[in-house]
């Protein structure tokens, strides 16, 4: 028996077994390994077959997370732990602070080896999600921030450019683009003029620590800041066409009702509304003010039970153009003192809503490349709601629980409209290649058709921008689009259809 392509994952293991046995081994080799033993010729025909961990490219893009030094934050939380190997926020035994920490925080470094092991497992990363990670990254020096972005985006293009703009030019047609950037930061620093500055490094994404929306409790933990910095972060945002990942904290002084409040006015009031979130219940970590409390029995966490009931009841009140990112921090459990001590607490919270009767449309959920056996053509859905000031239209192609791709519309009090964002889902397609998957088959192109006659027609707008990354930029110009100010811009005098 010889390998070949669309063997089941079982038969792989049967074959490797035998190998290994064959050849006196007395470890079965990984497909990461194994893939990298073939021949060129063979390697590209199996790579999809042998292909490890496909949620790294299914929602269409790869993830490549890099952190900073360790640098101490403004905000002195009651819940934050302080390691002395990572920036503040971090145990310094995460995943990605492992991989900084072996390659002594450099941003260069970083990136090349994560594009290394993603290859390795059969991954293909010309389309990237960089996400620079280490708390508030704009409370580090200005010429600090200028050249850890300058050197992840000199890693993508696979050589050293003069200044930053000339390596965000240089990406446009690298091979491994970064086709999306994200950047961590807190509601006080995300000050209209910062927005502006993010957009020039190339950000498409601000994923603000909002923890609670209950004044007390932001008092109570020493937060810095109130409900007011979170509404005017996410207008600055919003209005700067940047998508908008809220950090919340259930279990945070708070009650399962308490909470639950919590879900329900994060989508009810039109101050937030964010596009994505992240969910992490407060765990205890030595070293942290919570962790004295819990000592002396004044504070109690959610179990990974009662954490998982929460999640699974604040699915209700998820709306469709929301993305669940995470459900829990990336914690080693050995490290938390009381709190979720389950690493799949996502998929014990989805079991717990599938019992209750509660689907949840949340995008991920929904994304085809999580749902193979959807059947039948998608079709063009709307969906307009306000939020921070603004008007919000979601466009995207679905049927029935499969969502195939989206785009954000939104227009400013300004009468300015622009492109939030654009995602067409179905594992990553190389840039440049043709494919027969969900990328590629022109969805994309005709969503983008879609807000152009709304623009014009609905609200008079002259143009439409799009903040789009900086390895997307090509894309647009081929519709016509030109880079102006960090965003790619087109004029909506001549009538456009849907094509």
């Amino acid at each position: 028996m010889k390998l070949k392509q669309g063997m089941a994952k079982e038969e792989i293991e049967a074959y490797k077994r035998r190998q290994a046995k064959r050849l006196g081994f007395k470890q079965v080799a990984g497909n990461a390994d194994l893939l990298a033993s073939l021949p060129k010729k063979e390697r590209e025909g199996m790579r999809e077959t042998l292909k490890v961990r496909n949620t790294r490219s299914a929602s269409g893009v790869c993830v490549i997370a890099v952190m900073t030094r360790p640098w101490p934050c403004p905000g002195k939380c009651a819940y934050c732990p302080t390691a002395k190997n990572a920036p503040k926020s971090y145990t310094g035994f995460e995943p990605a602070a492992r991989r900084a920490r072996q390659n002594n925080f450099d941003a260069y470094a970083q990136v090349e080896d994560r594009l290394r092991q993603l290859e390795a497992i059969g991954h293909e990363p010309s389309k990237c999600e960089l996400i620079i990670m280490g708390g508030t990254f704009n409370s580090q020096p200005r010429a600090y921030q200028d050249a850890f972005i300058k050197k992840a985006y000199e890693a993508f293009n696979g050589k050293k450019s003069r200044t930053l703009a000339e390596a965000i030019k240089t990406n446009e047609k690298a091979h491994y683009r970064v086709t999306g950037l994200t950047l961590e930061t807190r509601p006080d620093w995300c000050i209209e003029s910062e927005v502006k500055r993010f957009v020039g490094y190339g950000a498409t994404r601000i994923e603000l620590g909002v923890q609670s929306l209950d004044e007390g409790v932001l008092k109570r933990v020493n937060r810095g800041h109130g409900l007011a910095a979170v509404a005017e972060a996410t207008r600055y945002c919003k209005d700067a066409f940047l998508k908008v990942c809220y950090h919340v904290m259930p279990g945070l002084y708070a009650t399962r009702e308490s909470d639950l409040e919590m879900f329900r006015q994060l989508f009810g009031d039109e101050r937030f509304k964010p596009d994505m979130l992240k969910i992490y219940p407060c765990l205890v970590i030595k070293g942290t003010r919570v962790y004295r409390e819990w000592k002396r029995g004044e504070f109690k966490p959610y179990s990974t039970e009662e954490a998982a009931e929460v999640i699974a009841e604040a699915k209700r009140f998820v709306p469709q153009y929301c993305r669940i990112m995470r459900v829990d921090r990336d914690i080693p459990t050995n490290l938390i003192a009381a709190g979720v001590d389950k690493s799949n607490l996502r998929e014990i919270a989805r079991k717990k809503a599938k019992e209750k009767g509660i689907v949840c449309r949340c995008i991920r959920c929904r994304e085809i490349g999580f749902n193979r056996n959807a059947k039948g053509k998608p079709k063009l859905a709307r969906l307009d709601y306000e939020a921070s000031g603004g008007a919000e239209i979601f466009l995207s192609y679905e049927n029935g629980d499969a969502l195939w791709a989206f785009l954000r519309l939104r227009c400013n009090e300004s009468g300015e409209c622009g492109v939030r964002e654009l995602r067409v889902f179905g594992e990553q397609t190389p840039v440049g290649a043709e494919s027969r998957r969900a990328q590629h088959k022109g969805y994309g192109a005709r969503l983008l058709a879609e807000a152009e006659r709304i623009a014009r027609k609905d609200f008079k707008a002259k143009k439409l921008v799009v903040l789009a990354g900086v390895g997307a930029r090509p894309y647009y110009r081929r519709l016509g689009y030109a880079l102006r100010g960090g965003y790619m811009e087109k004029s909506l005098s001549q009538r456009q259809g849907i094509h």
